[in-house]
């Protein structure tokens, strides 16, 4: 019988799993800088200045699922992630894994890109976003649930490909990827910027075509 452990602590991750965090991060720069066949049209420009600016002036106050609604969301709808029978995005999915016959890692993750099963279950996942988090020092680390799930689809998947990260502390954004043991993590990318903003529509495009291409 397993024994059930959920990992609140990075560290824990790390020294658990042999986690090794790199500076030399190919796959990483591959997806945050690689130009991608994408355009923002000038409508959805002014909706992202917009959101930046709405971001600026009340988005330290929000909750959780505002930061989901009010961005969160419209980010993905703008990048147009979605492929029918290809990829999807999720919220709110649990996931669970069990490492060694003595470890079970459990996460809720908070949104995810995913091959899907059907019309509405992931079944196999590439990406995971844990956001909506005030800080590091909360009752849970948003870099740690999304580390722990990118272990969890990096067991599951079993295909020793790149899994691909985010998380959001306040209105801050940083991206990761996760190769056999290496992680890596990005620049901070901040919502109340515009240009930060447009710059996630964009990797997130990028992301599509890296996943689609495999």
């Amino acid at each position: 019988m397993a024994t059930r452990t959920y990992y609140q602590s990075l560290d824990e991750l790390f020294g658990y799993f042999g986690i090794k965090k790199d500076h030399e991060c190919a796959h990483l720069n591959h997806w945050l800088s690689a130009d991608v066949n994408f355009s923002l049209t000038e409508v959805q420009r002014q909706h992202l200045a917009d959101k930046a600016a709405l971001a600026s002036y009340e988005g330290s106050q929000w909750n959780e699922e505002e930061l989901k609604i009010k961005l969160i969301a419209i980010l993905f709808d703008i990048a147009q992630v979605e492929e029918a029978y290809r990829l999807k995005v999720f919220f709110e999915r649990p996931l669970k894994a069990v490492f060694d016959n003595k470890l079970t890692l459990s996460v809720i993750a908070d949104c995810l890109m995913a091959t899907p099963l059907g019309l509405n279950t992931p079944q196999k996942p590439y990406f995971f976003l844990q956001e909506y988090k005030r800080a590091k020092g909360d009752k849970y680390d948003p870099e740690a649930q999304m580390l722990a799930a990118m272990l969890i689809a990096q067991k599951q998947n079993q295909d020793e490909r790149p899994i691909y990260g985010g998380f959001v502390i306040g209105l801050d954004f940083y991206f990761t990827t996760l190769v056999e043991k290496k992680y890596c993590v990005s620049r901070l990318y901040h919502a109340a910027q515009v240009d930060d903003l447009i710059a996630i529509v964009f990797l997130l495009r990028n992301l599509k075509e890296i996943i689609v291409e495999q």
